[in-house]
């Protein structure tokens, strides 16, 4: 997930970077000792979580049928990046034991299924993680439960793509200028506000903090989603109406709508093996124009991120994709772009998390900005309400995408559920 964007003049970028860091990684633990029935190298955090509910021996044994790698904490051997299979209750707090999707998308023993339908979350910043030892994971803390389970229950393969080390890299005022390059070009580089010239290209972290090109890719970020995906899903055989869903949380948005854009313009991949619905939870897109000596020119003849976005938006849409926008934060409104020519043309749901009571906002907003991909992960559980939900068919999805309203949650601000969410329509964007 991403750091906060507020400009410095709000408050103090250490601030909300470190605040947003906390709240947007549930395993802060270092690597810890090895326990009995589990590979070394698992955290502490992850061994207290197999204490609770009994899971221990069950979650034992998921991990030991893996057999390719395990989503643990980084380590010194280079880039890990890939395609992640969860089981359920591997992927909750505090920290999650993903299954590496094997090179030649064969099934795994409890974490993947080629004739079952894919829900793929990808994450977006994850400045100072690789140092922590941390990763994105499907655990919902205000709800205390992984939302990847109920998932898991109904018959789906639920993946999460990590890319970390790639996504872990300094923001300039705040602004993940870096991470969000890398999304679109292997290549890029910017002349700082003293003239210098900065390499970007695709360096990653490693867990001393020092940036790493040893081994980097060659192709930008979103290129390499698609390659893990098109091999993840490469003996895929589910032959339903909706297989693959696309959810990218904050700079995370920007991932999926590349990796489906190369999806669709790849003749050599079947339909059925592209993704018929892209969510974006609580998307984020840098400011307009570009500042502090950083240059858009990477992605000419789009102007910027969010022009990007928007024109491979609306050419998923004439495909029929369902596109669907969640709202859950002001941090757009605080310090990126609005992106209102995507906004007024997708489909688009605000909920407001009010029972996130924090007295510093800084964190207050990094809690409320992760709240979309997990509030909307867990809407499967329940009724369609009216707005974008997990829950809507397919049909319904496109539908709603092409109503010209947007939802505005009415109630049920008050609890984490979405149970109890009720919605009013309002004119779009």
């Amino acid at each position: 997930m991403p750091r906060s964007f507020l400009s410095s003049a709000r408050l103090p970028a250490a601030l909300i970077l470190s605040a947003a860091l906390a709240a947007c990684s549930s395993a802060p633990q270092p690597q810890g000792a090895a326990t009995a029935g589990l590979p070394a190298g698992f955290s502490e955090a992850q061994t207290a979580l197999l204490a609770q509910g009994g899971r221990g021996g069950a979650l034992s044994a998921q991990a030991a049928a893996c057999p390719t790698a395990l989503a643990l904490p980084f380590g010194q051997s280079g880039l890990d990046t890939g395609v992640y299979w969860y089981a359920r209750g591997e992927s909750g707090s505090p920290g999650g034991v993903g299954c590496r999707a094997r090179a030649d998308g064969a099934a795994i023993s409890g974490y993947y299924d080629p004739a079952r339908p894919v829900m793929l979350f990808v994450h977006g910043w994850q400045d100072g993680s690789t140092v922590a030892g941390v990763r994105d994971n499907f655990y919902f803390s205000d709800g205390k439960l992984n939302v990847a389970d109920a998932w898991i229950n109904a018959g789906w393969n639920v993946a999460l793509f990590h890319w970390t080390q790639l996504a872990d890299d300094e923001g300039t005022v705040s602004v993940p200028y870096h991470s969000q390059a890398k999304i679109w070009t292997a290549g890029y580089s910017y002349r700082d506000t003293l003239g210098r010239t900065q390499n970007i290209g695709m360096r990653y972290r490693t867990p001393t903090g020092a940036y790493s090109v040893t081994g980097a890719p060659t192709v930008s970020a979103g290129q390499l989603f698609y390659n893990a995906y098109r091999s993840a899903l490469s003996q895929w055989t589910y032959s339903g109406a909706e297989g693959v869903r696309v959810m990218g949380h904050s700079l995370g948005a920007q991932m999926a709508l590349a990796m489906t854009e190369k999806a669709y313009a790849d003749a050599g991949l079947s339909a059925a093996k592209r993704p018929r619905r892209v969510i974006l939870a609580d998307p984020f897109w840098s400011p307009a124009s570009a500042a502090y000596g950083h240059s858009y020119a990477f992605l000419s003849p789009d102007t910027n991120p969010a022009a990007r976005s928007a024109r491979i938006a609306q050419t998923l849409k004439s495909s029929g994709v369902a596109v669907e926008w969640i709202k859950s934060s002001r941090l757009l409104d605080l310090g990126g772009d609005n992106n209102l020519n995507m906004a007024k043309s997708v489909s688009r749901t605000e909920v407001f998390p009010d029972y996130v009571f924090d007295l510093n906002p800084a964190s207050g907003l990094a809690r409320k900005h992760g709240v979309a991909p997990r509030w909307y992960l867990w809407t499967r559980s329940f009724a369609a309400n009216g707005a974008v939900s997990a829950a809507n068919t397919q049909s319904v999805a496109v539908t709603r995408m092409n109503s010209g309203v947007r939802y505005d949650q009415s109630g049920g601000k008050s609890s984490a559920t979405p149970g109890d969410d009720t919605f009013v329509s309002a004119p779009n964007p």
